[in-house]
């Protein structure tokens, strides 16, 4: 099994994994100064790589520690082996603020009343991990309701909060 990385855009950092990290840091990869988040709002972050790995496997974007304190979420981001093109990380900003992936020269050219304006997160740094599982191989059947209903289960058909958990 090998992991593929490729860059979509030149200027993109092909993501990187210490052994004992779970997710390889992906990084935002886009021309403009800032990317802008309004509160409760999803904005696709370009990072500028594509990869290719077995299929076998399957890689789930997730949010970093660094992320996730700065209420900057990742909602979807299952990423098939079979996709081959660039990776973009769907961020939520949860914040009651507007939140802006912003370039270091952007953020420094901004008066203290506008830097105040809003949540700054670098751009330098990554903004989402990509963490790679394996996929188990399972036969899929169909069945009828009926014979799926007589499979033997604990919970069966109860729906949230049945288990008194």
């Amino acid at each position: 099994m090998k992991l593929y990385w490729a860059k979509v855009k030149s200027d993109a950092k092909i993501p990187t994994r210490r052994l004992e990290d779970a997710g390889y840091d992906l990084y935002p990869c886009f021309e403009e100064d800032w990317i802008e988040i309004l509160p409760l709002h999803t904005e696709l972050v370009p990072l500028g790589v594509a990869s290719a790995f077995d299929p076998d496997y399957v890689l789930f974007l997730k949010e970093r520690g660094s992320t996730g304190i700065k209420g900057m979420s990742v909602r979807a981001g299952v990423m098939d082996s079979g996709y081959r093109g660039e990776y973009l990380a769907p961020i939520t900003n949860v914040n009651d603020r507007p939140l802006r992936i912003i370039k270091k020269a952007a953020l420094e050219q901004l008066d203290e009343k506008e830097r105040d304006s809003f949540i700054a997160y670098p751009y330098e740094k990554a903004c989402a991990q990509g963490v790679l599982l394996q996929m188990p191989s399972v036969l899929s059947e169909e069945i009828s309701l009926e014979e799926l209903q007589n499979i033997k289960s604990e919970r069966s058909a109860g729906r949230l909060g049945s288990t008194g958990k």
